[in-house]
């Protein structure tokens, strides 16, 4: 970020948006552990998000086909997506299509505990630039950390925007091809005290900057006010690679210096792993090969009952119908007409019947 982190802070007052926020600092206090990601994974974001792994911490997402769609309707609104785990150095590669229009800005953020920070930022007003920053520990005594990078059609177009972090180094990249690298005891990094280095989660957000409530500081970074006559604005997140350097389960601060050096893991599976390797639900025939060779038999022995039922069940159907069209017939209710052959027969064979069963002709009594 080019202009005063609180300046910009002071412009969200009112918002849950504020990307620069920790819930607690482990340098000042004994934090909870943070859980780690532990692995690597991507994600097409054209499908609901399992909210064991993200959290929509403001606003609201829909997703199609080419991902995950983060827009601005109307004045108060803003967004953030924040990773449920974090890794301990590793690489985001986000492809990202920013949102056009002037006083909003689209981010790309690795943030920690301790506010380190590496950013990816678009501002709306400009569909041809990426910028890039970075902090150590919320210093923000200074701005002339920031790089600027060409880029075409950033608002119409994905690119893969890709952040590698380690120890040593950290690199910016843009569509394969390195655009930024700061070593680790670089000046404007504080020669290692600034330079990131804590577990960071991840986060993107889309945010209006230009607002009316802003300082004019703010408000002229962001290219000036939003004009709400023209939203709606939305930022793209399609493809998503994240791989954690290491493996564990969670992060912890093991003194109050906010060094790598301090960081201890807890071994064993992570939560995010256990979620993201659960088995998929099984299909039908899945579960039908998972059946014994004795199950399978037992299923096509009821089978075959079912079905022979059903065929004598049928049969009857059809001989009841049989005698009730004799009966009508006898009884002239037939609706075909009979010859008279036809009819004389009848009356013999419901006399003879009658005569079985009843030992003659009853005549039914009043």
């Amino acid at each position: 970020m080019f202009f005063s982190r609180i300046a910009i802070l002071a412009a969200l007052a009112g918002y849950a948006t504020a990307q620069t926020s920790t819930d607690c600092d482990p340098t000042k206090k004994d934090c909870p552990p943070d859980p780690a990601l532990g692995t690597e994974y991507s994600w097409n974001f054209n499908t609901t998000l399992d909210e064991k792994i993200w959290k929509m911490a403001t606003g609201t997402y829909e997703y199609e086909d080419d991902g995950a769609k983060f827009t601005l309707q109307k004045e108060g609104e803003s967004t953030l997506l924040q990773s449920n785990f974090y890794i301990f150095f590793g690489v985001v590669e986000a492809h990202v299509k920013m949102a056009k229009g002037q006083g909003l800005v689209s981010s790309v953020v690795l943030e920690s505990d301790d506010l380190d920070e590496i950013d990816w930022e678009w501002m709306g007003y400009n569909t041809s630039e990426v910028q890039s920053n970075f902090f150590g520990k919320g210093n923000d005594t200074t701005f002339d950390r920031g790089g600027k990078h060409h880029v075409a059609n950033a608002d119409t177009e994905f690119h893969n925007y890709t952040t590698y972090w380690d120890q040593d180094i950290l690199q910016w990249w843009i569509d394969g091809e390195m655009v930024r690298e700061l070593p680790y005891n670089d000046e404007s990094a504080l020669f290692g005290k600034n330079y990131p280095q804590t577990p960071c989660r991840v986060q993107f957000s889309l945010w209006p900057a230009g607002r009316k409530e802003a300082p004019q500081g703010t408000i002229d970074w962001a290219g000036g006010l939003v004009e709400w006559d023209t939203a709606p604005f939305t930022m793209t997140l399609g493809k998503l690679r994240v791989k954690d350097f290491h493996s564990g389960k969670e992060y912890s601060y093991g003194d109050r210096s906010g060094s790598w050096q301090s960081i201890e893991i807890l071994e064993g599976n992570s939560t995010a792993l256990n979620e993201l390797n659960k088995p998929e639900p099984k299909s039908l025939s899945e579960k039908w090969d998972d059946l014994g060779e004795g199950a399978h038999i037992g299923v096509y022995i009821g089978a075959g009952v079912a079905g022979a039922l059903a065929i004598a069940g049928f049969l009857f159907f059809c001989l009841r119908q049989r005698r009730k069209g004799r009966l009508e017939n006898a009884l002239g209710n037939n609706p075909v007409p009979l010859n008279r052959a036809e009819m004389e027969n009848f009356q013999k064979d419901w006399r003879q019947s009658e005569w079985k069963l009843n030992g003659g002709y009853q005549q039914v009594s009043n």
